[in-house]
C-alpha cells in the first residue's frame, strides 16, 4: 500500500483519482489545493502526488517546482508527481514538461487509466530504490 497525495481543486476528478487509487489498496489523501503541500512535506512524505496544473491559489507547475527543489535542497531522491490538466494546448504542455513531472496526463482519463499510471511509477521508483540500496 502506497501513501498518494492527490491534489486537484476539480471535485469529480479529485473523487474520480481518490476512489480509483483506493480500488487498488492505496492510502489516499485528497487536497482541494496546494497551498499547505510544501509545509506538509517538511513533516510527512508520500510515496507519489497526483498534481492538476491549474488550481486557484497555486498552480501544479509552481508546486512542481517548488517539490523539487525542496528535495534537492534536502538530498533525498524526488518525489515521482503525475501532473494532471485539461490543457491540452502546447504551451501548457511545455510549461509543465520543463517542470520535469514523472508523468504528464491529459483529462478526461479514466479511473483505470489513472491506477495504471500510478502502480507503474510506484513499481518504477521502487525497483530504483532497490538498486540503489543494492549499490
Amino acid at each position: 500500500m502506497a501513501k498518494i497525495w492527490v491534489v486537484d481543486d476539480d471535485l469529480f476528478y479529485r473523487k474520480l483519482i481518490s476512489e480509483a487509487l483506493r480500488e487498488n489498496n492505496h492510502e489516499v489523501v485528497a487536497m482541494h489545493n496546494g497551498m499547505n503541500l510544501i509545509e506538509l512535506l517538511t513533516e510527512s512524505r508520500p510515496d507519489l502526488i497526483v498534481l492538476d496544473v491549474f488550481m486557484a491559489q497555486k498552480g501544479g507547475i509552481d508546486l512542481l517546482l517548488d517539490i523539487n527543489q525542496m528535495m534537492e535542497t534536502r538530498g533525498e531522491e524526488r518525489i515521482p508527481v503525475i501532473v494532471i490538466t485539461g490543457d491540452d494546448s502546447a504551451d501548457t504542455e511545455l510549461a509543465v514538461r520543463k517542470a520535469k513531472p514523472s508523468r504528464f496526463m491529459l483529462k478526461p482519463f479514466s479511473k483505470e487509466e489513472i491506477a495504471e499510471a500510478v502502480n507503474y511509477l510506484l513499481s518504477t521508483y521502487e525497483r530504483r530504490s532497490r538498486r540503489n540500496e543494492a549499490g
